[in-house]
């Protein structure tokens, strides 16, 4: 072969073999389906490293000296905050981290991943850290007050709570300095809701639980004596929530809310369900079940207390709404009534806006045990859809 053709042929396989790729540097990713929260995942690592994690079969407490995913908040110590609740997993490209809780929005996400820190393998391989943010969603519209229950306009002096509903999420944190409660001559209640630390929010963020201090509600007791009460019958009061509550976005309410009522005498009757009028709708069709309440119930509870069974005890699919001031609760059913008997199931522990139970009025006693296992109880109406 003469020295031309010899360069040719090299020429040809320099062209028929593939060039050798340079190993990808690890990347970290959120992944996520239609309507679930992202995971983690981190590639970058070679086939070799996964199979050995793979088959070490890693328990939680050896995949924590392993790979670590923590809040990065900046400082110097990042490394050392406690980890992100979730399980780690070896998926097909990748480690996988799956949070026990979603990922905060606008949060910066660092992992922390060393291979040679596997028990029981000879693996090696460089430590390494990445950070991850989540997106933060566009703001959505200026958040306002969207209603206040109890909704009407004439309170019994043993009012027990008030519920804030928001559009949207508001800060948290110094609640019960944003809501004020002003008496008819101008004069401003000193604390008038038990200031809880956690403060009591619904599972969404968008409405916030008022306790009036159970302690100047009852007459006889020593914080009614000392501070007087909350509430006074005839007198007129007037909840002021503050326009400057920012919202998630740190903007202020769309506006201010004022709500005025007049204080009537304290309730201490239980409630009663016998005396409810429940007017029921006829077979075939999918008008509602009409249930008139002989006074206004707790707003919260009604929507968790109620609910219609047929017969055989089968709960019935349906939506159940609640108006007129919380004297009137409906129920649609989800398909047209059948003819047949059925029952309205009231929950015991539903409460009036004093706090009084179904044939159980509220007292206010500190010396009360609290039972380990509170008793379900449940009381029925029936009716006849024909």
């Amino acid at each position: 072969m003469t020295v031309r053709n010899a360069s040719a042929f090299a020429l040809v396989l320099f062209a028929l073999t593939p060039p050798v790729r340079a190993a990808e540097p690890p990347a970290v990713k959120l992944v996520s389906a239609p309507g679930e929260p992202p995971v983690v995942e981190i590639g970058g690592l070679d086939r070799a490293t996964l199979t050995t994690l793979r088959d070490a079969k890693l328990t939680a407490e050896e995949w924590s000296k392993v790979a670590r995913f923590v809040v990065d908040d900046g400082t110097p110590g990042v490394a050392k905050k406690p980890p992100v609740a979730g399980d780690w997993s070896v998926a097909a490209n990748g480690l996988r981290f799956v949070p026990q809780f979603p990922l905060a929005a606008g949060v910066t996400y660092r992992a922390f991943c060393d291979p040679g820190a596997v028990p029981r393998t000879k693996l090696k391989g460089d430590a390494f850290t990445l950070t991850v943010s989540v997106p933060k969603p566009p703001p959505g519209p200026r958040v306002r007050v969207v209603n206040v229950f109890p909704s009407s306009n004439r309170l019994p002096e043993n009012t027990l709570r008030i519920y804030i509903h928001f559009s949207g999420l508001v800060a948290r944190g110094d609640v019960y300095k944003r809501v004020k409660l002003v008496r008819d001559d101008g004069k401003e209640i000193a604390r008038p809701f038990v200031e809880i630390d956690e403060e009591l929010w619904s599972l969404d963020g968008q409405r916030l639980t008022l306790l009036f201090d159970p302690g100047r509600i009852k007459r006889g007791l020593g914080p009614r004596q000392e501070h007087g009460p909350v509430l006074e019958e005839g007198r007129s009061y007037t909840l002021a929530i503050d326009p400057n509550w920012p919202d998630a976005e740190e903007r202020p309410l769309v506006a201010d809310f004022k709500k005025t009522f007049t204080v009537t005498a304290p309730d201490d009757e239980p409630v009663w369900p016998d005396r409810w009028k429940l007017i029921a709708p006829r077979a075939g069709s999918d008008a509602p079940l009409l249930v008139r309440l002989a006074k206004p119930l707790d707003h919260a509870l009604l929507g968790r207390m109620l609910w219609v069974a047929d017969a055989a005890g089968r709960r019935v699919d349906g939506t159940l709404t609640v108006g007129g001031g919380e004297r009137v609760v409906s129920f649609a059913p989800t398909k047209p009534w059948a003819k047949g008997e059925y029952k309205l199931v009231i929950g015991a522990t539903l409460e009036d806006v004093c706090g009084n139970r179904v044939g159980e009025p509220f007292e206010v006693d500190v010396f009360k045990p609290i039972p380990l296992k509170p008793e379900v109880k449940l009381t029925e109406r029936s009716f006849v859809v024909k």
